[in-house]
């Protein structure tokens, strides 16, 4: 089936105004001690204006004492709840949605920033297991309290859950170990924890990998069977396409996604309307982008108005220097008042 970009869209038991998704981008945006700021708040109301029908926030992190940067969000008993609501009411009045990403930044938490060592499978006890389970639980929790429509549980780019996929990393020899089925065990948890706390009229989305396991086709339908709302493809190599300008992973999802029910759609790769609908051409019901929406908050209004390409140049600049700045594009020179007041001028 054929999709048209500005029509609208059911993922789950939401109804988008059109088939664009704004994937999840870590916007830098929190203070040094992990709480989100009111730039984070306006980054999110500014996608929002621009057109985006599903905004998915950069990860925020279940984990305080986990974080893999300085500028990374937390999303746990200490994060601002007022702020939290703020961002949902002024995505809403534009008539976007707004879902939270989750996640646990396992091998990728940096002890300079966290004070602590990282976590790899290997690493949890069962009542870190337990503990694990239950802040995703209260951080989905959490983001539908603040009037969030969902969440995105983060299960790729070796973040914790999505290193339980990979051989290279899960060497444990219980029963998180070994099968993709028994690798699969604490998504499962996780998932269930959170449709059981938070029912079924709050989406459940995952981000996953197309390269962190050994049966993609049977990863997939794991996930399926786990209850999810719709699933974003992903890859490893994701950040390393410079200069790539056509879908990411389309060729994958193609090649995986035979019998399955759920709604599947790539992310990367879309700079242009022509290439959102290829995308939706091939039968993705959604169509994620990214930097094109670092570059031009308002590219999907700009779309709908007759822009037919976005002037980002795929340099991924923006994530070369993420680990230092707020995530911002070369070719894009505001800078929102907040950021300075939270990260202090920027050089020139």
């Amino acid at each position: 089936m054929a999709y048209s970009l500005f029509e609208t869209a059911e993922l789950g038991p939401l109804i988008s105004k059109n088939r664009t998704v704004r994937s999840a981008t870590n916007e830098h945006l929190s203070d040094p001690s992990g709480q989100i700021t009111p730039a984070w708040v306006d980054s999110l109301e500014a996608l929002a204006r621009g057109g985006v029908g599903i905004i998915i926030t950069g990860h925020l992190l279940v984990d305080r004492d986990q974080r893999a940067d300085e500028g990374q969000a937390v999303l746990d008993q200490e994060t601002d709840p007022t702020l939290l609501s703020l961002a949902a009411q002024r995505v809403h009045q534009h008539g976007a949605l707004l879902i939270a990403q989750i996640s646990h930044s396992g091998g990728k938490a940096r002890p300079g920033v966290n004070g602590r060592p990282p976590l790899s499978p290997g690493d949890l006890t069962p009542q870190l297991l337990d503990r694990l389970v239950e802040q995703f639980r209260h951080a989905a929790r959490t983001a539908q309290m603040a009037g969030f429509d969902g969440v995105q549980v983060h299960c790729a780019h070796n973040y914790l859950l999505s290193s339980f996929l990979n051989l290279r990393w899960n060497h444990r020899e219980d029963a998180y170990g070994g099968s993709l089925e028994n690798r699969f065990r604490l998504i499962r948890r996780v998932l269930l924890a959170v449709r059981d706390a938070c029912g079924p009229r709050f989406a459940l989305l995952v981000k996953v990998d197309n390269d962190s396991c050994d049966d993609l086709p049977a990863l997939l339908r794991l996930f399926q069977s786990a209850g999810v709302d719709g699933i974003e493809l992903s890859g490893l190599d994701m950040a390393r396409r410079d200069g790539q300008k056509t879908p990411f992973f389309l060729d994958r999802l193609l090649a995986a996604w035979e019998g399955l029910t759920v709604p599947i759609f790539p992310v990367g790769g879309v700079f242009s309307r022509a290439a959102a609908e290829k995308v939706l051409a091939a039968g993705a019901p959604f169509v994620s982008l990214s930097r094109a929406l670092i570059c031009q908050p308002d590219f999907v209004e700009r779309m709908e108005k007759g822009q037919t390409e976005s002037p980002c140049l795929a340099c991924n600049h923006c994530y070369n220097v993420y680990r230092q700045r707020p995530v911002r594009c070369v070719l894009h020179t505001e800078v929102i008042p907040q950021l300075e007041a939270v990260f202090g001028p920027y050089p020139t």
